[in-house]
């Protein structure tokens, strides 16, 4: 018998087109014997969250798509008693698109075997209610990309149990394909610091949602010793609670706040444990930062949620919604409270760490360590360009990522399933949707290119050829999908007119292009990025091909990029620069920028006796400088020289990264503004700027992969006797110097 051969999906279907709905499903039964083990399935769309006799057991639904749909294996032994038992599954349901979903038909699918006997199935049998703590319809969205806030009322648990009727069947494809990475580990509550508390005041101005109460109130701060005797340095544990009151106070106050430190950049869910009075309102905010003197709960953006407690003791764990996090700052509407936590559960990505870096040099040392805090914490369904705003699956920045993570964590499976998903987004066009799975309404053509190379990178570091067979056709799409833009008479690609294509390539004057915006025929742009994107492609796809036995078309790429070399070269190298310009317009070249002129490089689209002028340009700092993000690109062209440049890349990275840990980062920033970049949203977690690492093991160590796994890495070492390290079991070259 197969799986959910008998199960059946479910849903009400008055709510499958409803927005931000939680159902709760219920099974109970009788366990006369207990078996020796007990084994659920389940898939659900959007998310999912499963408590055995009341106990939150497992949580957290892979992000797919319908075409593609997954299902977990959890293990409910333990949870499972002899006697009277429930299983309550609650179910939220999206029905809005955002960078970190794609909306599907909501529902659930389930199957509970006792050993190898089908015990308990989603069936028609099964009771249905709406959740009624969790508001369900609009609420708060934090971002656009990560989706609905909640509220939740606890005062309301157990108000349903009358409201259960008898579920009701969905149409749905089956979930076909197990999750192809392991599911994340749920830690104890992260003991979080008490940084700062007081008495708040609302601002009284109206209308104001969660997020913007929490960064408009006025605050008035208490001297730890106030608090019942306690003295400072108060860490939230759990073990002992700590009583917050107004007593003796003006009472104009609407309450008590509490600003927690977690000690580092964190992504988990909310977790709190606390005793009121009285029915209390509770305001939760979260950020990275303390830049306002309390978390930036708002920003143009949401960073909040809603509590109601209940009278007495309350716990309560938020299964839904992964925050992104270093302080937390919570408003209790009460005149009095005992907190014993609040803060959040870790939900980390399970790694083994073999291998390690050290050197001499202690900055170089916490860099490195930093740069895989930094990976870990943007490691979750997916690879996610940051675990605060957006947590979204981007080709560009997981490029980055996947480089990293070969050497960091010496496996290849987590990057294996993010290819798959991207590929998964292909549209029509042959481009890539922007995010992951999901439904955007503009998309990058420079990122869809990098994910060719990707594939090959992947292929070189793995050896799995059986993969590269399955993303074939999507690699091919996409290069087609190019090649057809070339029909013009530099024979080179422009930048594209429709108001879908966002013309980006990094975060820089002249080079983030403009979201949404169609222009007229006459303004579009020969861009030198685009052409050297696509020229990596074209030299991936040739290998791609040549590994799968396709030698013609190989060659025939290849052909292909060296006419397109030719014609970039001629077209964007400046002569009086000695650098090559980022675009043409009616003949003329204009934007000097490392980017352009790395990529170029890069892309082996240079000729050799020009490389030493682009080499100088990008050390003299007269381009426009590259960002954090895409510096991978700077760095490896200086490196094809280590005798003249080694020193120079890794003293830059020494100052770039080590301003970072001088202020007190415990991951690396989007970029180097810090919090003040984009409308004060910068992230201070972003897994593109981990690229010290991949330099590291790549460069330092010289580590080369040989295409057989990570077990089989061919030790390379600098010839220059510059660097040294030790770790990974090699002894490299020279003497330690950094």
């Amino acid at each position: 018998m197969a799986l959910f051969d008998h199960a059946r999906w479910l849903w009400d279907p008055a709510y499958s087109k409803a927005e931000n709905v939680y159902m709760d499903f219920d099974e109970h039964f009788t366990v006369k014997s207990k078996a020796k083990a007990y084994t659920m399935y389940i898939s659900a769309d959007a998310n999912y969250a499963v408590y055995v006799n009341g106990n939150l057991i497992s949580f957290g639904q892979y992000a797919d798509y319908e075409t593609y749909k997954v299902y977990d294996t959890l293990n409910l032994t333990d949870a499972i008693k002899e006697g009277e038992n429930d299983i309550r599954v609650t179910v939220h349901g999206r029905g809005h698109n955002f960078s970190t979903y794609r909306i599907g038909q909501p529902g659930v699918i389930y199957e509970l075997y006792a050993d190898d006997n089908l015990f308990v199935l989603s069936s028609t049998e099964t009771k249905m209610a709406l959740n009624p703590c969790y508001k369900n319809g609009a609420v708060e969205i934090v971002t656009g990309q990560l989706g609905f806030s909640y509220h939740y009322d606890a005062t309301k648990e157990g108000a349903n149990d009358a409201a259960f009727k008898n579920a009701q069947v969905v149409e749905k494809p089956k979930p076909a394909y197990p999750r192809p990475i392991k599911k994340l580990v749920v830690g104890e509550n992260q003991p979080a610091l008490l940084f700062a508390q007081g008495l708040f005041t609302d601002c009284r101005t109206a209308n104001l949602n969660i997020a913007q109460k929490l960064q408009y109130a006025f605050l008035s701060a208490r001297e730890q010793s106030l608090l019942c005797g306690h003295g400072e340095n108060l860490n939230f544990t759990g073990d002992t609670g700590i009583t917050f009151h107004c007593d003796h106070c003006d009472n104009s106050a609407d309450g008590m706040y509490l600003t927690l430190d977690l000690g580092v950049e964190s992504a988990g869910v909310f977790s709190i444990d606390i005793d009121v009075p009285k029915e209390t309102e509770i305001l939760i905010g979260w950020g990275e930062h303390l830049d306002d003197l309390r978390p930036r709960a708002w920003v143009g953006r949401c960073f909040a949620l809603r509590y109601k407690a209940k009278a007495g003791r309350n716990t309560f764990v938020g299964p839904f919604l992964r925050l992104g996090l270093r302080y937390m700052q919570v408003h209790i509407y009460a005149e009095r409270a005992t907190v014993y936590y609040a803060g959040i559960k870790p939900t980390d990505y399970p790694l083994d760490h073999t291998p390690y870096f050290q050197c001499a040099d202690h900055l170089h040392n916490k860099i490195y360590e930093v740069c895989v805090r930094t990976l870990e914490k943007c490691m979750h369904e997916h690879y996610e360009d940051c675990p605060w705003r957006e947590q979204s699956l981007y080709s560009m920045d997981s490029r980055n990522q996947m480089l990293c993570g070969y050497y960091t964590f010496g496996e290849t499976e987590f990057a294996k399933a993010s290819l798959r998903l991207m590929a998964l987004s292909l549209r029509e066009d042959g481009m890539l949707e922007l995010c992951s799975p999901a439904v955007v309404s503009i998309t990058i053509p420079s990122f869809t290119a990098i994910f060719v190379t990707q594939l090959e990178e992947y292929l070189r570091y793995s050896g799995d050829l059986s993969f590269i067979e399955e993303m074939m056709p999507t690699a091919r799409a996409i290069v087609k999908a190019f090649t057809a833009q070339l029909n013009n008479e530099e024979k080179l690609l422009k930048c594209r007119a429709e108001g879908i294509y966002w013309n980006f390539y990094e975060w820089q004057s002249g080079l983030d292009g403009a979201i949404g915006s169609s222009m007229p025929e006459e303004e579009r742009t020969y861009d030198a990025p685009m052409n050297a994107f696509f020229s990596m492609a074209l030299r991936a796809i040739a290998k791609l091909e040549e590994a799968v036995g396709q030698t013609d078309a190989a060659a025939d790429y290849l052909a292909q990029k060296k006419a397109l070399d030719e014609n970039m070269d001629r077209l964007f190298w400046d002569r009086e620069h000695q650098a090559y310009a980022t675009y043409v317009k009616r003949g003329e070249r204009y934007h000097y920028a490392e980017l352009t002129n790395s990529l170029i490089v890069y892309a082996d689209a240079c000729p050799e006796n020009k490389q030493d002028a682009v080499m100088e340009a990008l050390v003299s700092k007269t381009l426009l400088p590259v960002t954090l993000s895409h510096s991978i690109y700077k760095y490896e062209v200086l490196l094809r020289n280590p005798a003249k440049y080694a020193h120079w890349v890794f003293d830059e990275i020494a100052d770039v990264w080590g301003k970072m840990l001088y202020n007190n980062a415990t991951t690396f920033y989007e970029t180097e503004e810090g919090s003040r970049a984009f409308g004060s949203a910068g992230s201070l977690c972003h897994g593109w700027s981990a690229i010290p690492a991949y330099l590291y093991f790549a460069y330092v160590l010289g580590l080369k992969p040989t295409g057989n796994g990570y077990a089989s890495y061919e030790i390379k070492p600098l010839d220059t006797g510059i660097y040294a390290a030790e770790g990974l079991a090699v002894t490299p070259a020279g003497n330690i110097n950094l």
